[in-house]
């Protein structure tokens, strides 16, 4: 690849990382301020913004730490908070499927087995590469030795979890559709663009875009090698920022933080009663609109309601 294209996608890759881990940390202090805000499914979204927080933060970290004594210790977080994001993006794909596919109302009782699975596993292959020393400087940047340990220790985990999102995806998706499909609507552009809006807030939070990068690594031809890697570089590092966006900026949680900011200037509590009069005016209309049982079903189980997109 030409050399020009590898810098410019490496300065853009900087300055995207810089804005996810902005994003996730703004997601985390989000719902870690807010209790309300905090449902069952939302807990499982700071998690996983957690996980990419570190992971993120740490990739930069190994690049400036690979000549100090931090090297080991910064290629071993690194390697253990990217494979905690690998599975904490299946654990809210597979919440997604129970919630939305399978209707599950004790969705719930599976939590205490992603933690189990998102910070134990990949525990348990830190260990097994550190304890044959495999962390190492690879000039300039540190993490696992050579090609076999970052294919059994990273590349394998990472293909079989995107792999399974992506077929997740696509129940989740076709379920979404048909509840749609059936309910009442208001106008096409309207139904069109909060479908979308869906998917995408789905597709970002289950790291879809590590497809890219996946695909990428089975083609020798240079021009699809390239096309797959501009989409990986453009998509992936933004994450964290994405998931702000899906989850973080929408009227309610402006009407939380209008409501902490005008305990210390009182003034902006006439902002918070316009946007809670607002939300409510939105969600009532909402409800007397959908009163498909599929389309109720579908807003409570997935909790990204249906009446925000509107």
């Amino acid at each position: 690849m030409n050399q020009t294209v590898n810098d410019v996608l490496s300065y853009i890759v900087d300055v995207l990382l810089a804005l996810s881990i902005v994003g996730s940390f703004c997601t985390v202090l989000t719902f870690m301020l807010f209790v309300k805000l905090r449902t069952y499914p939302i807990r499982l979204i700071l998690y996983l913004c957690m996980a990419i927080f570190f992971a993120q933060f740490f990739f930069f970290i190994s690049f400036k730490a690979y000549d100090t004594l931090f090297c080991l210790p910064s290629g071993l977080l690194l390697h253990y908070f990217f494979l905690a994001d690998f599975i904490w993006t299946f654990c809210v794909a597979f919440n997604f499927y129970q919630m939305i596919v399978k209707r599950n109302r004790d969705a719930e009782s599976f939590e205490k087995y992603y933690h189990m699975a998102a910070w134990g596993l990949p525990m348990i292959v830190i260990v097994f590469c550190a304890g044959f020393g495999k962390y190492q400087n690879r000039g300039g940047f540190c993490y696992l030795e050579n090609e076999l340990p970052v294919f059994l220790g990273f590349f394998v985990p990472g293909l079989l979890v995107v792999c399974a999102n992506a077929v997740i995806f696509f129940f989740i998706a076709r379920e979404i559709h048909d509840t749609l499909k059936n309910a009442p609507k208001t106008s096409d552009r309207k139904e069109k663009s909060k479908e979308f809006r869906v998917y995408f807030s789905i597709f970002v939070s289950i790291g879809l875009s590590w497809i890219f990068g996946f695909i990428m690594t089975f083609f020798n031809d240079d021009v699809f090698s390239t096309i797959f890697l501009v989409l990986f570089s453009v998509t992936t590092p933004l994450q964290g920022a994405l998931i702000f966006i899906s989850y973080c900026v929408n009227e309610k949680v402006f009407s939380h933080y209008i409501g902490l900011v005008s305990r210390v200037f009182p003034y902006c509590k006439r902002f918070e009663t316009n946007t809670v009069g607002n939300t409510s005016t939105t969600q009532n209309s909402s409800t007397n609109t959908h009163t498909s049982s599929r389309s109720e079903n579908l807003s409570s189980d997935s909790e990204i309601s249906m009446k925000e997109y509107k």
